[in-house]
């Protein structure tokens, strides 16, 4: 008496499976949702405070050496959920929220994809492959040189070339700092039990 082998039935997968281990899976993209509301209440204000205090070149230097508050709500999504895509989500839903309760309107979500995509950039040029500390320096060092460079001409004052170069000094080392703060908010949370998605 001779026995077939019996095939064991076709697992079924969703379509959307291959989704799961990217930034649109249901729980990275309610992390970076969340993260990115949360990081709207520091860049609205700053929206605010930079409108009344970059009026002079002494205000303009000022807010280079906070761009470190500017690029923690950009970065520190990419820090918890390094997926590809992490920083645009993020930056397009502090966008949404900046069009209803800032005076730019939909050019704030301009402005946050902007942001969004500089304090990407590295990581993409580095293929998505390093997550570390070493490759979120140079997003700071391309979010706050550009963003140095770019406030001047934003609020219209005219800054001189020892101004440029103090103002961009400035806002890179600030950016640093932001790097560390991330760092640290990163391993806070990984104690609680809340683990970075990878």
């Amino acid at each position: 008496m001779s026995t077939t082998p019996v095939t064991p039935p076709p697992i079924r997968t969703s379509a959307r499976s291959g989704l799961r281990d990217s930034v649109l899976g249901t729980r990275n993209l309610m992390t970076v949702a969340a993260l990115g509301v949360v990081g709207s209440l520091l860049v609205v204000p700053l929206t605010y405070v930079s409108a009344i205090v970059a009026v002079s070149p002494r205000g303009v230097l000022v807010m280079c050496a906070l761009m470190g508050a500017w690029m923690v709500p950009f970065l520190l999504p990419g820090v918890i959920v390094n997926k590809p895509g992490v920083f645009v989500v993020a930056g397009l839903v502090m966008g949404v929220v900046s069009a209803f309760l800032t005076p730019q309107g939909p050019a704030a979500i301009v402005s946050n994809l902007l942001g969004s995509v500089l304090v990407g950039a590295p990581i993409a040029v580095l293929l998505y492959r390093h997550w570390t500390w070493w490759a979120y320096l140079l997003s700071g060092a391309v979010f706050g040189g550009v963003n140095a460079m770019l406030y001047s001409t934003g609020f219209r004052v005219a800054l001189t070339t020892q101004e440029t170069v103090l103002g961009a000094i400035a806002s890179v080392l600030s950016c640093w700092v932001a790097v560390g703060v991330c760092l640290l908010l990163r391993r806070a949370l990984e104690r609680t039990g809340l683990a970075v998605s990878r």
